[in-house]
């Protein structure tokens, strides 16, 4: 029963969008309150995070039409191209973040309104989740000593509030770049930068910037 409890209380903390309490605290209380065994744990909190995510994602990307301006989501769609045609750049730092403590909202939200495949994502942030689990269950010296505590929206002070509203403002910012135009004046500038003369770009003047 215990273990159903854990499970869906970590679904429910990823599906929210915003101002939820780390799903690590959640597990180490738990760890501690009820003996749980860490491995276990830490694989029933990585999958139930994993699918809270997802419908996270599924859910921005079916009502995301209905808040956010198309002209944003396809700077997003924009960007996710571009990022899958260069994994070399993205998928160390997309790595480096899920591993951390930092809040992962944003990415399953910008992940679904731009269209981007949610599968590699959702097994990328399983795992990733799962190590971090383990890592962060085990060195938890000091945890909250209440179910209540850990669930409000508080928990964390106001530093985790900080977080999660520039969270926020980093994925409105982004969204408002026009990630298409910006990539081609990247690859023109070191079209130019190699010798090679630069093609103008409809809309653009003869002769550079």
């Amino acid at each position: 029963m215990i273990w159903a409890v854990v499970a869906c209380a970590a679904f429910l903390l990823n599906v929210v969008p915003a101002f939820m309490p780390p799903t690590w605290a959640l597990l180490a209380w738990s760890h501690l309150q009820f003996g749980l065994p860490l491995v276990p744990l830490a694989l029933v909190g990585a999958l139930a995070s994993t699918a809270g995510r997802v419908v996270l994602a599924l859910g921005s990307r079916a009502f995301g039409e209905r808040f956010v301006p198309r002209k944003w989501e396809e700077n997003l769609a924009a960007l996710e191209r571009e990022l899958e045609g260069h994994p070399g750049f993205g998928l160390p730092f997309l790595v480096l973040f899920l591993l951390g403590p930092a809040p992962s909202n944003h990415v399953f939200i910008a992940a679904g309104m731009s269209g981007a495949p949610l599968a590699p994502l959702a097994a990328l942030f399983a795992v990733s989740r799962f190590v971090s689990y383990l890592l962060w269950i085990e060195a938890t010296a000091v945890v909250t000593d209440s179910l209540a505590s850990i669930l409000s929206p508080a928990a964390g002070g106001w530093a985790a509030v900080i977080v999660q509203i520039g969270g926020i403002a980093v994925l409105i910012a982004v969204m408002q770049v026009d990630w298409s135009r910006l990539f081609r004046r990247l690859e023109r500038r070191r079209g130019s930068g190699g010798g090679a003369e630069a093609v103008p770009v409809e809309g653009d003047r003869i002769g550079g910037e």
